[in-house]
């Protein structure tokens, strides 16, 4: 079974532990998102179910992860049949690693979370919506996030080719005083960032912004003196299973404009890049027809099957401008291959094109919820 990596960058109180603990109590069991997670060891379960204890019924928020830590959190996605069985699909290892190594003086360099960075399969970068906030008001807070804090994240990504998740933590502080339009283009405003995005646009690596709240809407409010004081609520996590989603969908569109970028430098005669061809038609023109051909160059851990291929492909075709009308037409088209495929899933294969098919149903509500969160540079 595949393990793909997920490293978590993001400074010191961005909420990347209550995040994925948020992320563990919703996807812990299964329901309509089509299969659930398990995470490897029972300490690891006890203490995420104890953060998110804490966070639901305690005074005080959960502490930070300590500098000399990185916490490591592996998932496996499993699938429970109509008829109760379950089979595995795949793994996902999230890194968590302390933010005090983004932004805090060290007299060595940190080789080994250099390594960490250019072997993970994706990165996921925490943006505190509290600091967010003030940006967008132009209070201090948000200048001396946008100043120090997130150029630290963004000059440690700029190592990783990967697909790039930016994750708007805290989104019940923003909702309803800004769209995630105005953020974008406010993110966009910042040098560091928009530098980052054309790069990766150039590529045509993913790069998403997507809106999280671990706790939900009215869990807590915002304090004058900046502390979010708990409402007596009980927290209603907000897409905090997105992300997770958008990993093997993204990761397979980076792995392929990767091999046409290379199988371009390896033709002794250049390909002709013709304006507005589709996905379909750069990958003909590199590969030639067939995706079986496509399926064995790709590295081992993302050689699905071919029909899983093609889904995924024609998923990543589709333009950026037009990827909210055409998330509107998939919906009712998902939803009946979710249902369907679950009917079939009898073993490993079955039940990875099943969760494959939960995965694109959760983007495509993304794409049509919030267009925005697809960065894409004009």
């Amino acid at each position: 079974m595949n393990t793909y990596t997920v490293i978590m960058l993001g400074p010191s109180g961005s909420g990347k532990t209550v995040f994925l603990a948020s992320m563990y109590k919703k996807l812990s069991t299964q329901g309509e998102h089509g299969f659930f997670l398990e995470v490897d060891g029972a300490e690891k379960r006890k203490r995420l179910n104890n953060i998110y204890t804490q966070i639901a019924v305690d005074e005080k928020w959960p502490k930070g992860t300590t500098y000399s830590e990185i916490s490591e959190w592996t998932f496996t996605c499993r699938v429970q049949t109509e008829n109760l069985p379950i089979y595995s699909a795949c793994k996902f290892a999230y890194l968590d690693y302390a933010g005090g190594r983004l932004t805090d003086e060290m007299e060595e360099e940190d080789t080994a979370f250099e390594s960490k960075l250019k072997e993970a399969d994706t990165m996921l970068g925490l943006l505190d919506g509290q600091r967010l906030s003030a940006l967008m008001r132009n209070e201090k807070l948000g200048k001396l996030w946008a100043i120090n804090d997130l150029p630290s994240m963004l000059s440690g990504m700029q190592s990783s080719d990967k697909p790039i998740h930016f994750v708007i933590s805290k989104w019940d502080i923003l909702q309803g005083n800004f769209t995630l339009e105005q953020i974008r283009d406010r993110l966009l405003q910042i040098e560091e960032f928009r530098n980052l995005i054309k790069l990766r646009n150039k590529a045509g690596t993913p790069v998403r912004l997507i809106p999280v709240s671990a706790v939900g809407m009215g869990f807590a409010k915002l304090q004058p003196d900046g502390s979010m004081a708990k409402t007596g609520e009980l927290p209603q996590p907000f897409h905090v299973e997105v992300p997770l989603a958008c990993v093997l969908p993204d990761m397979i569109q980076s792995q392929l404009e990767e091999l046409m970028r290379k199988r371009q430098d390896e033709l002794s005669t250049p390909i002709e890049v013709k304006p507005n061809l589709s996905f379909w038609e750069r990958l003909g023109q590199a590969f030639g027809s067939g995706l079986k051909i496509v399926q064995q160059i790709l590295p081992k851990k993302y050689q699905f099957a071919e029909d899983i291929l093609q889904k995924l492909i024609e998923y990543a075709e589709e333009p950026a401008q037009k990827k909210q009308e055409a998330a509107v037409r998939r919906t009712d088209e998902l939803r009946r291959e979710q249902a369907a495929s679950l009917k079939v899933v009898a073993d490993e294969e079955t039940a990875l094109k099943h969760v494959i098919n939960c995965f694109l149903s959760i983007r495509n509500k993304l794409d049509y919820t919030f267009p925005e969160s697809d960065i894409t540079l004009p």
